[in-house]
């Protein structure tokens, strides 16, 4: 019988095909694209590295905070030309809208998506607004209320917080709010050279009711009023013997003086003499009778004697 050959089978190895990426054609079912998400390390993995690896994660941190920040600078220098973009972009809109050459219901925000493919930014809006309230509109005299030049020149901060005093004089005054006290200030102060930051906040802070910054008096004092003016120096001369036993002769001295002369100013108050006697006479009253010197007694008037009667002329 012959010997079978003997047939050493070599192990095969499996063969692994590395995933290719999901294309939209292979989602054309509607199936979810799988994504790949980094993993990122724990504190204890990242507490168990070396500080030379820890570096290269320090490195990165240093890095995204500089293109941040220089990106974040970039806005803010850029934030005044978008401004003025969005501005006339917002003038064609005005233009196409009373035209009628757009819808009726479309909204500024969704023509600016419209024509800029995304969302207007908040800030840019903000003083695109204000260029139009003071840049392209006219004063009395035909001229614009702030030039371009004192806009371009101003401080982003100035004119955002600017705008905020446009905007609520133009709610609280309607259509004078060209001539209100607190936009001719802003626009005062947004002309003139030099800082402008502390003119405005002292304006909004009026505007708001507020007490500017720096100001240290009590806003909840009570204004002065001629009775506690009156009750003031009432108070100031019954304490002229605590003051007197204190030393202080001179000073009750001239308290003494100037508040026996104060009647001698009504000679300069405009008030007639005659009305001056007639308090004069009605205060001697009230002293007198013991009353309150506002009260006017009114005499009584004095009863009619009958007319004498002319006796009968007697017969003749």
């Amino acid at each position: 019988m012959a010997d079978k050959a003997k047939t050493t089978a070599k192990a095969e190895t499996p063969k692994t095909e590395t995933p290719k990426p999901e294309t939209a054609q292979d989602n054309a079912k509607g199936a979810t694209p799988k994504t790949v998400t980094e993993k990122l390390m724990t504190y204890a993995e990242l507490a168990a590295l070396k500080v030379g690896d820890l570096a290269t994660y320090l490195k990165k941190i240093v890095s995204q905070d500089a293109a941040m920040s220089k990106a974040k600078e970039t806005f803010v220098k850029g934030l005044q030309f978008n401004a003025k973009v969005v501005a006339a972009l917002k003038r064609a809109y005005v233009e196409r809208l009373n035209s009628r050459e757009i819808p009726p219901d479309t909204t500024f925000k969704k023509y600016f998506e419209q024509n800029a493919g995304g969302v207007l930014p908040g800030r840019i809006e903000a003083l695109a607004a204000l260029f139009n309230s003071l840049c392209l509109t006219l004063d009395k005299n035909g001229k614009p209320l702030l030039t371009e030049e004192c806009f371009d020149n101003a401080a982003v901060d100035w004119l955002e917080k600017a705008n905020a005093i446009i905007k609520q004089a133009q709610k609280q005054h309607g259509d004078a709010w060209k001539t209100s006290d607190e936009v001719l200030d802003t626009i005062n102060a947004l002309s003139k050279p030099g800082d402008a930051l502390k003119a405005i906040k002292e304006i909004r802070a009026r505007q708001k009711g507020e007490k500017p910054e720096g100001d240290d008096t009590d806003a909840s004092a009570q204004p002065l009023t001629v009775g506690r003016a009156i009750e003031f120096l009432k108070a100031a001369i019954k304490n002229g013997g605590n003051l007197l036993a204190a030393g202080k002769k001179d000073e009750v001295f001239d308290l003494y003086v100037e508040t026996f002369r104060l009647t001698d100013h009504w000679i300069d108050a405009g008030i007639p003499d005659e009305m001056l006697n007639k308090w004069t006479e009605q205060l001697e009253n009230a002293e007198k009778n013991g009353h309150a010197p506002h009260l006017e007694v009114l005499k009584p008037a004095a009863a009619e004697q009958p007319a004498p009667t002319q006796p009968a002329a007697l017969a003749a």
